[in-house]
């Protein structure tokens, strides 16, 4: 007679880390560290919950049923609660987890597997570090365990979620993402005279990054492309606004009107004769 899968997370190996909330709350478990499921294998059962399973590193094999899945980190995985899964390795080797098991289903309906099943999501590297800061931040939010608890962690699974979605976007979608805002920052501050360092900042992108971004993008560097831009601007405001050359100078930062007129004919698309003035 086959014995009937458990239903209920399992305890991890003795000297796991972990932290196993109450049937109130919406988040009912944590897990993270080093594991070795060749050593310790995690048997087939059904978890209370979402399982949500974030693989930062090594190989695992994902048992469902009949089937059995080599999954390598990074990547995420999601269980639905009436999935009976378990997972082992295929040689003794340390890989690195994080886990969250929710009440329910996710909020966002990308990230809900089939009923029954499970799906994972591959991501890119430079969200790990992302996703392991949410994890430490809801181990931080149990422990502290005062009124604000539930709300703090329905809001933590939300950006969870978003992450997770975040690291299994392609990565031209980001870096068009991220162009966007560049350019819209440049838009609305045309009149700074130092644009580097607060784009820098503003992108969280060191200096020589963002050149090498810019220079995919636009063949030119930062501060170029910033010139370029404002020369764009002072030709708009001159042609289609009626604006003066001394209010569009002052208007951009420019100290004299000259300035405005050297940078304008240093561009090579607008004639000094041709302002208006």
């Amino acid at each position: 007679m086959t014995s009937p899968i458990p239903k209920g997370t399992l305890p991890p190996p003795p000297g796991r880390p972990s932290w196993g909330g109450g049937n109130d709350l919406p988040l009912l478990y944590l897990g993270w560290g080093q594991r070795d499921f060749a050593k310790d294998p995690l048997a087939i059962h059904h978890d209370l919950g979402t399982n949500y399973y974030v693989l930062l590193s090594g190989e695992i094999i994902v048992t469902t049923g009949l089937t059995s899945q080599i999954v390598r980190g990074p990547v995420a995985l999601m269980f639905d609660p009436d999935c009976a899964f378990g997972i082992t390795q295929s040689k003794r080797a340390t890989v690195e987890i994080l886990v969250w098991i929710w009440q329910g289903q996710p909020v966002l309906t990308e990230l809900r597997p089939g009923p029954g099943g499970f799906m994972a999501l591959n991501l890119r590297a430079r969200l790990v570090d992302s996703l392991t800061e949410l994890h430490v931040r809801c181990r931080d939010e149990v422990a502290l365990a005062d009124g604000q608890l539930p709300r703090t962690l329905a809001a933590l699974r939300d950006l969870l979620e978003v992450e997770i979605l975040r690291g299994n976007q392609a990565a031209p979608a980001e870096d068009e993402m991220r162009w966007k805002l560049a350019h819209t920052w440049m838009a609305g501050n045309l009149s700074i005279h130092a644009p580097v360092p607060a784009l820098c900042d503003y992108l969280r992108m060191s200096p020589s990054t963002l050149h090498r971004f810019f220079r995919t993008h636009t063949g030119l560097s930062p501060g170029a492309y910033f010139r370029r831009v404002k020369s764009e601007e002072a030709r708009r405001l001159i042609r289609d606004e009626g604006w003066q050359v001394k209010a569009v100078a002052h208007h951009l930062g420019y100290r004299h009107s000259n300035d405005l007129s050297r940078a304008m004919a240093g561009s090579h698309q607008m004639k000094l004769t041709n302002l208006k003035r």
